[in-house]
């Protein structure tokens, strides 16, 4: 067994849950910092110019779901570390596009930030899926995102206010601080083993679908996926919301020259987050947790 990987299920479950949320965390260095701006004197179309931006992401970002639909469910295994890497290079590039071109033309540059991050969550979930602690690591991940929100937003924070960068350069550099250990997590992640013949067994082998294999799926369970995503696109609305907009709250309250308060509040939200959805991992039968 690879050195990167510990023995045992227990081994198992720390290295492939802890990189997988490391992967996960350093890819909102490159989706959220932004939404520390303000962007006062600016709007577009009428609107306050942060709410424009935000739009952009989010269309980008939906529509990276959709494509994601194909790209993922189709992804060899072989090829998944560099797709990881290869979007979060493009939402990069698209961040420093955002810092070099003008108002308003660089929403156009948030639009395309979004366009590849909405694949990462499927491409890292791959490693995790089909293995009969599954619950538990993908408890662990999405534990990461309420984290790495607080986290990249403060350091976004920080960099603004100690060294001075403006709120249109903030996300790029913001990005650039992540990569190193974006690298180092994506690799440590490949060095995951396959699933067992116990996890095989348990949860059925996961293999590249065909679109006629898609088909099959959505038109067997198709009443189950649609609630799923309905429920998902309200809980992801009002998560939004609340997210890219924290900064005006903390601003409104007093606290707008604080760096740590985005990763103190965040972090205290996880914590509690993961401790309930660990629990899942004791619901073992299906009729049960249905």
């Amino acid at each position: 067994m690879n050195f990167a990987v510990l023995k045992g299920k227990t081994g198992l479950i720390i290295s492939a849950g802890t990189s997988a949320f490391l992967v996960y965390f350093c890819m909102y260095a490159f989706r959220k910092p932004f939404s520390v701006g303000v962007f006062e004197g600016h709007e577009l179309f009428g609107m306050d110019y942060k709410i424009v931006l935000i739009i952009a992401q989010v269309i980008g970002y939906a529509t990276s779901k959709i494509i994601g639909i194909k790209v993922i469910s189709e992804l060899q295994k072989n090829y998944r570390p560099w797709l990881i890497l290869g979007l979060l290079a493009v939402a990069e590039l698209a961040l420093l596009g955002f810092a070099l071109v003008p108002t308003p033309y660089n929403v156009a540059f948030l639009f395309l930030n979004g366009l590849p991050l909405g694949m990462i969550w499927g491409v890292v979930f791959s490693y995790l899926e089909g293995r009969t602690v599954t619950e538990l690591l993908a408890a662990m991940l999405s534990a990461s995102f309420v984290m790495a929100s607080g986290v990249t937003k403060a350091v976004g924070k920080y960099l603004m206010l100690e060294f001075g960068i403006t709120e249109f350069w903030m996300p790029v550099a913001t990005g650039a601080v992540f990569i190193l250990p974006l690298l180092f997590s994506v690799w440590w992640m490949e060095q995951l083993p396959p699933p067992t013949e116990e996890d095989i067994g348990q949860r059925h082998k996961r293999e590249a679908m065909t679109g006629t294999d898609r088909g099959k799926l959505f038109f067997h369970l198709w009443p189950g996926l649609i609630a799923i995503v309905g429920m998902y696109f309200f809980l992801t609305a009002f998560r939004d919301y609340r997210d890219n907009f924290s900064a005006e709250v903390w601003l409104e309250l007093g606290m707008g020259d604080r760096a740590d308060v985005f990763a103190t509040t965040e972090t205290a939200i996880a914590i509690v987050s993961l401790m309930v959805m660990a629990l899942f991992v004791f619901i073992r039968r299906n009729e049960v947790a249905l």
